[in-house]
């Protein structure tokens, strides 16, 4: 059995970057959905770079699972317990929301295209099994590309804990090798193979940045935490700046997943050495970040809309428009909080035994 004594606190500076993450994410998402219903911009697209929110959450999930779990590895007997988890964690309130997007699109009928879905594709939905993003987008939740990757990187770290090093380390790093061969071009992979080109994405590289942030974390007690933050903040900012203006041409798993692993280190070193006070409020917005996240396309969607049928005159005033678009950003987070309040929390309990700690 592991030792679980071993484990750290928890570290209440991810959850605030988590949660900061999640606001990036739905500002980028308010355009998107502006330029759907309005066929207008949200505040000049100054928050399109909002989507690297999805990159920071695959480096954080490498992290926050090593951190977590690095005493089960080795130990079969924690296999079942730790896939339990992970996927209660992530399912219950995921089909609360797929379910409701579904019956929205059939009961207000927004696009015909969304309840003509096969038996199949109705499966891959619900199972999180990867399939094209514009089904996804149309017909069920947008977002759940983004969880598909979550539930692949959950298995292979699984057969870390579920098999001995000798079988699990070399499956997994010939897996690796061809993530990295892909990513590189060595490998290039048939561009119609949706499976193939899941399986080794280069998003992969970004879980492998955060497990690398853990390990460092566990092994190095380093005192320019500080250093590392203020590095980080530079190269994300460069990165947002290239990511509008595109001066060189790099994937975002380099320019935005390694500012994140570097943010990431530097935050966890300066709280596991100084005594930081997060405010409470902004502790919670990370904690319901997962609720925000799959929350908040439904109700800016929707919100818009409706106002859209009630005032169809507001895309005539830029000033009106972007200050509805904070008022709905905002509104859609705070949606989100109180899914995880209400529902995810209550799910999450009754989903997974007592003696399994949460995460």
């Amino acid at each position: 059995m592991p030792d679980n004594s071993q484990v750290k606190k928890r570290l209440y500076t991810l959850q605030l970057l988590r949660g900061l993450a999640a606001v990036l994410v739905v500002l980028a998402h308010c355009d998107l959905i502006f330029n759907q219903n309005y066929g207008k911009d949200f505040f000049f697209k100054i928050f399109n770079f909002g989507g690297s929110g999805v990159d920071f959450f695959f480096v954080l999930s490498g992290f926050i699972i090593v951190y977590i779990h690095k005493y089960e590895i080795g130990h079969s007997s924690q296999l079942f317990p730790f896939l339990f988890k992970r996927f209660a964690r992530i399912y219950p309130i995921y089909w609360v929301f797929l379910i409701l997007k579904m019956s929205a699109s059939f009961i207000f009928s927004y696009n015909p295209e969304s309840t003509e879905r096969n038996f199949i594709e109705i499966i891959k939905a619900f199972t999180l099994f990867p399939q094209d993003r514009n089904i996804l987008s149309s017909s069920f939740l947008g977002v759940s590309w983004t969880l598909s990757y979550e539930i692949l990187f959950y298995l292979i770290f699984a057969l870390f804990i579920g098999f001995s090093s000798r079988i699990a380390y070399p499956i997994v790093s010939i897996w690796f090798l061809g993530v990295l061969a892909n990513f590189v071009g060595i490998m290039p992979l048939p561009k119609d193979s949706l499976i193939l080109n899941f399986v080794f994405s280069s998003y992969n590289i970004e879980f492998a940045l955060g497990c690398l942030a853990a390990y460092l974390f566990a092994k190095y007690q380093i005192k320019w935490g500080m250093a590392l933050i203020s590095v980080g903040a530079f190269l994300y900012t460069l990165s947002a700046i290239n990511y509008y203006h595109q001066i060189v041409s790099i994937s975002q798993v380099i320019t935005f997943g390694i500012p994140s692993m570097l943010l990431l280190l530097g935050f966890a070193y300066i709280e596991n050495v100084k005594n930081l006070q997060i405010p409470r409020l902004l502790v919670y917005i990370g904690d319901a970040s997962y609720s925000i996240y799959l929350a908040h396309g439904f109700a800016i969607n929707n919100i818009s809309k409706v106002v859209q049928k009630i005032y169809p005159n507001i895309t005539e005033n830029i000033f009106l428009l972007n200050s509805f678009g904070l008022v709905i950003s905002c509104i859609s987070i705070m949606f989100g909080c109180l899914v995880f309040s209400l529902i995810e929390k209550p799910l999450i309990i009754s989903f997974k035994p007592k003696k399994i700690a949460n995460a």
